[in-house]
Parts: C-alpha cells; sequence; structure tokens
C-alpha cells in the first residue's frame, strides 16, 4: 500500500510539475519543440510539430515522463542495495524509455496519417 501511495504521488507531482512550469507558460512551451524528446520523435517517426498541436503533444511527452519517472521509482524502492538500486534504476529507466517512446511515436505516427 505504501508503494503504490509513493507512486501515485511521484505520478502527480511530475506531471503537476510539467504543467505548471513548462506547459503553462508559453515562452518555455514552445522550447519543447526543440527538446531532446520532440526531436527524437521529428527524426524517427516523422512527426510533424506546430504551433496548433505543440501542446497536446508536449501534453502527451509529459504523461509518458511522468509514467516512467514514478515507475522508476517504484521499482527501485523494492530493492535494499544502493547498489542493486542504481542497476535496476538505470536499467528500468532506459527499458521504459524505449518502449513508451516507441508507442508514443506510434501512436502519434497513426494519428497524424502517417507510415
Amino acid at each position: 500500500m505504501k508503494e503504490l501511495i509513493l507512486y501515485l504521488l511521484t505520478f502527480i507531482l511530475a506531471y503537476l510539475f510539467y504543467v505548471v512550469f513548462v506547459l503553462c507558460r508559453k515562452n518555455v512551451l514552445k522550447k519543447i519543440s526543440d527538446g531532446k524528446e520532440m526531436t527524437y520523435l521529428k527524426i524517427k517517426y516523422g512527426i510533424k510539430v506546430n504551433d496548433s498541436n505543440l501542446k497536446n503533444i508536449a501534453n502527451l511527452i509529459f504523461l509518458v515522463n511522468s509514467f516512467i519517472l514514478a515507475t522508476t521509482v517504484y521499482v527501485v524502492c523494492l530493492f535494499e542495495s544502493l547498489i542493486l538500486e542504481i542497476v535496476v534504476g538505470v536499467i528500468t529507466l532506459i527499458l521504459l524509455i524505449l518502449v513508451f517512446y516507441h508507442l508514443l511515436g506510434t501512436y502519434l505516427q497513426k494519428k497524424q496519417g502517417g507510415k
């Protein structure tokens, strides 16, 4: 039960941080289109980003990032050893990023009528 509360708190706090400090600020939101996540989606999946869909795509990226962060924290908290936490945390983080950005890229590609 404690782990579930930690998971939900991490997810909600991370997402709220993204919304308050990035999504609600227009000057910061414009910088998102040059960010690493957006660049990856543009190059690998051919996602087209313009002013009309930037906020929606950024919101999806923030949801995915919050999920990845919360899941990594949850998995790391399952172990006692610091070395094991670091190793499992890095592996979990890399795998989640690869899987969920692939899913997000595929979803956006289909939504935009791509490949």
